[in-house]
């Protein structure tokens, strides 16, 4: 990973694609584990957006407060409600914390796309309709993942945002590839739910 918070934080178009090849190869939680993997249980509290973040289960300390959350769980993602107490207030600045969390989960979540997409390739329908809906998800995901790597070293928050939206969108894009069974909470296409879900603890989208 690129260097930490305190200097700056950039990453480098490398991290893309490594987070990217997380995402694709083993999923949410350990693209996710990556993408906070320089990111201390301070730096989650101070960039957390409304008081909840998203974190890989095994990363959940001992007293913390896990919001229950079964699609989550099933991901091996966990919630956490980082709100203080009333009357405290966090000292930290977010800095640029959310921003480059959120880029380097745009490109988890751009591998997990792909990874679905491979999904849908395997059913036994293989009709126009099926194709012809893979490929305009593939072409989409292009421009985004160049966009990523444009803005390495300086995310702007609203550009990141922008990406996570579209994303939100392909998601069920994707969903429909499974008519109907990727609506179904049991069905892997769920992850891409989750993702929107753990996308939205840190930027708001």
């Amino acid at each position: 990973m690129s260097s930490g918070f305190a200097r700056g934080f950039p990453v480098g178009y490398e991290d893309v694609d490594v987070l990217e090849l997380a995402g694709y190869t083993a999923g949410l939680s350990a693209g996710l584990a990556k993408a906070l993997a320089d990111v201390d249980d301070a730096d989650l509290t101070a960039a957390a957006r409304g008081g909840f973040v998203a974190v890989p289960a095994g990363r959940v300390r001992d007293g913390a407060t896990v919001v229950e959350h079964p699609m989550a769980e099933a991901e091996g993602v966990a919630i956490l409600d980082v709100r203080l107490p009333a009357g405290l207030v966090l000292l930290r600045h977010a800095g640029n914390r959310p921003e480059v969390v959120g880029l380097r989960l745009a490109a988890v979540r751009i591998g997990l796309t792909r990874r679905l997409l491979d999904h849908a390739m395997e059913q036994p329908r293989r009709d126009r309709v099926l194709l012809r809906g893979i490929a305009d998800v593939v072409s989409a995901l292009e421009p985004l993942r160049h966009q990523l790597v444009s803005m390495t070293q300086h995310p702007p928050r609203a550009a990141v945002a922008e990406v996570h939206a579209r994303l939100d969108g392909l998601g069920w894009q994707v969903a429909r590839l499974f008519w109907p069974d990727g609506y179904r909470a049991d069905h892997p296409v769920r992850a891409l739910f989750v993702a929107e879900l753990v996308a939205n603890t840190w930027l708001g989208t």
